[in-house]
């Protein structure tokens, strides 16, 4: 079978980064490769790679300066050795399985790329969800695969080296520096590439959800989440995948847009900045994109988006103002999903559920091999 290298993007992931490097030293294909790709961290994740590296020749600790996280996944992709490669973040982990299902599938298909199922966990709480899963299947293509035009992240996904460092026109996929976002663009970079991806029907892949959902600066959340929609318009629209893309837009940008809305009624220097990246992000669309009549049968209109891309694209930045202050206007108050209440609620969800159970389990047996080698 093929081999797998792990990479592993810490940056001041001490607290999670253990239970991750154990997950991948757990694997039952012993043929990986684990590059723990230190960010610059301030914190001791630098210790903690450094004794795993002593530990296991398999692991080996990248040192580079602080350059965010596309800059350290690029790093794993520049090192790796293996005939495939997967990113692990740090507060996340693998289940044992995770290499030799994903790389029997790619395999058995001859592709270049699988997506694995995931579990999406609260550690507080321990409530599980599963991530928008899909059946196995083989050989598909993006084009004529409508629910993967959702697969917008990394770390579910195995790809083969060769095609990462030729798959674009013979030069190599590049992570982008968004803060946010950046999977979204070499993700959309690559399926429409790829001759033929595969599923593995598992659930192999632990995402560690509480801590990533804090609001980020207006800085952030508008020069990097908003701002990468223009970088996905500008793979997806010169392939032709134009239904892809409103799809990204009627679901993310809309959903973006309206989550930032509030935040802008005191702030006109960043609304202007989110007209200029509106402006420019809709500039050359057809308003046919946006009807019904077009996107059917795989996707449903966004009339309320369908108006705001019209402002947008007459120049009508007045327009524009009164549709984001209407959304400002509407917005619902966040839950309060850290009160007493719903954490008790959610803890005796998890209790019972099995998914949840195996999940507690799985981590505890992490972090008590982790603290078996202090």
């Amino acid at each position: 079978m093929k081999t797998l290298t792990i990479a592993v993007p810490t940056y001041n992931m001490e607290r999670w980064l253990p239970a991750a490097i154990e997950s991948c030293l757990w694997q039952s294909h012993k043929s990986i490769e684990i590059l723990i790709v230190n960010d610059g961290s301030t914190d001791a994740s630098g210790e903690i790679a450094d004794r795993y590296a002593k530990l296991d020749s398999r692991v080996r600790h990248i040192h580079k300066p602080n350059g965010g996280h596309g800059s350290a996944r690029q790093r794993g992709q520049d090192e790796a050795a293996g005939d495939f490669i997967t990113w692990l973040d740090a507060d996340d982990f693998l289940a044992p399985m995770f290499a030799e299902k994903m790389l029997e599938t790619a395999e058995r298909d001859h592709v270049d790329m699988v997506c694995g199922n995931a579990i999406v966990f609260s550690d507080k709480t321990f409530n599980t969800r599963r991530y928008f899963p899909h059946p196995a299947a083989s050989r598909l293509s993006f084009s004529s695969s409508p629910d993967y035009w959702k697969s917008k992240v990394l770390w579910r996904w195995i790809f083969s080296l060769p095609f990462l460092r030729t798959g674009k026109d013979g030069s190599p996929f590049k992570h982008p520096s968004y803060k946010l976002g950046q999977d979204v663009c070499l993700m959309f970079e690559a399926l429409p590439r790829v001759k033929a991806f595969s599923q593995c029907p598992d659930d192999l892949y632990f995402f560690r959800q509480d801590h990533k959902t804090s609001h980020s600066s207006l800085e952030t959340e508008i020069d990097h989440q908003l701002a990468h929609f223009l970088a996905v318009k500008d793979i997806l629209v010169p392939a032709g995948q134009i239904k892809p893309f409103v799809k990204y837009l009627n679901e993310n940008y809309w959903r973006d847009i309206k989550a930032i809305a509030p935040r802008l009624t005191d702030e006109p220097r960043w609304a202007e900045r989110v007209v200029e990246l509106g402006t420019s992000l809709f500039a050359g669309t057809e308003p046919a994109w946006f009807e019904a009549s077009f996107l059917a049968p795989e996707l449903k209109a966004n009339e309320k988006l369908s108006s705001l891309a019209s402002a947008f694209r007459l120049g009508d930045a007045d327009a524009v103002r009164d549709i984001i202050d209407g959304l400002a206007s509407n917005a619902v108050p966040d839950v309060d999903k850290g009160s007493p209440f719903h954490t008790l609620r959610r803890q005796l969800k998890a209790f019972f559920h099995p998914t949840s159970r195996m999940t507690r389990r799985m981590l505890r047996e992490l972090e008590n091999r982790a603290a078996s080698r202090k």
